[in-house]
């Protein structure tokens, strides 16, 4: 079994002098065998007989409109004396095309004081993004916007804990609700406008690979995996989510009696999302999933996985072809790279809106010693967050 991790007995400490020397020659040793592996070769040579590997293609595609977009959240919330306080910041920009409504490059913000425990941040900035891509797709259905490809940093396909369940009055569980509902609402536009969509997964923590190969014990990720076995343009076929969850299915039941507990238990959890989301939104057995590596020369050569809603203007092979010819050297479409430096949450920003609400709650509340307690950070330690220097 190949294993991303050493085994408990293995795990011990070393002098920080002597870190860079010592135990960094023994990670590159380990490394290096998982990246010359046997079993790696096995593995594309699985994935090759089954079709599933091909080349990206070198034929430049035609001039594409599309949309960047990437939304970042503070995590954790800056917790406050008074409850939790969430920033969103969204931002966009088209690329290879002139909107003809919308701005070419543009952030905007979300700020919400909660005191649920529940880590919302993340759920608010996926309903942002959807939003914004429905009146995108909204304006290109009534003629107002033109656009080929909407390119989202992060997925398409919603990503809902394993364990909710929608209780009517449960915020965490109406807002995955919204989230899921405004995912249908997306797809569905982006079909009837004609519009492809791509998710750009930047932690690729799924091990979808060697179990569309059947290769149980490689335990190694989907995006570090591809980066062993491709070669710079080429391309891996994973198929679409229904597909993936009826492989997990087989998969279990072929090796339940080899795979340790933990590996069955996070299968198990993988397959009931999916099929839960699945049964949810109507266009979701839809979304395809896909990873490949660039044709260009880059520094780390590294592989990306994307999720693809595709459209009948641009199908599957297209989007990776165009998708290859605009990825950078950090491995994902520049555009991509552009917009996530767009929308960052700095320590300024975050002190200026703390400050601000001190001020609204002392015109408020009529008590400057109160309000700066609600304000000020429930653990004055992490002052560093908002700009304070210790």
């Amino acid at each position: 079994m190949i294993s991303e991790e050493r085994v408990p007995e293995e795990v011990f400490e070393e002098p920080v002098v002597s870190l860079a020397k010592e135990t960094v020659a023994l990670e590159a040793k380990r490394i290096a065998s998982i990246a010359s592996s046997e079993r790696l070769r096995e593995i594309r040579s699985k994935l090759e007989s089954q079709g599933l590997i091909f080349r990206i293609s070198k034929r430049k595609p035609h001039k594409i409109c599309s949309v960047a977009l990437d939304t970042s959240f503070t995590d954790p919330p800056l917790e406050l004396t008074g409850g939790k306080l969430i920033t969103v910041i969204r931002s966009h920009i088209f690329y290879g095309c002139r909107p003809k409504k919308n701005s070419r490059a543009d952030s905007k913000g979300f700020l919400r004081f909660v005191q649920e425990f529940e880590d919302l941040a993340k759920v608010y900035s996926k309903i942002i993004e959807r939003k914004f891509v429905i009146e995108l797709l909204r304006d290109v259905k009534n003629g107002r916007e033109q656009l080929d490809l909407v390119m989202i940093d992060g997925e398409i396909f919603p990503r809902i804990p394993p364990a909710l369940r929608f209780r009517k009055h449960g915020t965490i569980s109406r807002l995955y609700q919204k989230y899921l509902d405004l995912t249908g609402e997306m797809l569905e536009l982006a079909d009837e406008t004609d519009v492809a969509i791509v998710g750009i997964v930047k932690r690729a923590y799924g091990l979808d690979i060697p179990i569309v190969a059947d290769m149980p014990g490689l335990n190694i990720n989907d995006k570090a995996l591809a980066t062993y076995i491709l070669n710079p343009g080429e391309w891996i076929d994973l198929k679409s989510y229904s597909e993936v969850a009826c492989y997990i299915e087989e998969f279990i039941k072929k090796h339940e009696n080899e795979l340790p507990k933990s590996t069955l238990r996070r299968l198990r959890e993988r397959d009931r999302w999916i099929v839960g989301v699945l049964e949810y939104v109507d266009r979701a057995p839809d979304v395809e999933l896909a990873v490949y590596k660039s044709s260009t020369p880059t520094f780390f050569m590294l592989a990306t996985k994307v999720e693809l809603f595709i459209s009948q203007k641009l199908l599957k092979e297209q989007i990776i072809s165009y998708l290859s010819n605009i990825t950078g050297i950090n491995g994902v479409p520049h555009p991509i790279d552009l917009v996530d430096s767009m929308c960052r949450i700095t320590p300024d920003l975050l002190q200026i809106f703390q400050q601000q609400l001190y001020k609204e709650l002392m015109v408020k509340l009529k008590d400057q010693k109160l309000a700066m307690s609600l304000a000020g950070l429930i653990n004055p330690e992490k002052m560093y967050r908002i700009g304070f220097k210790g």
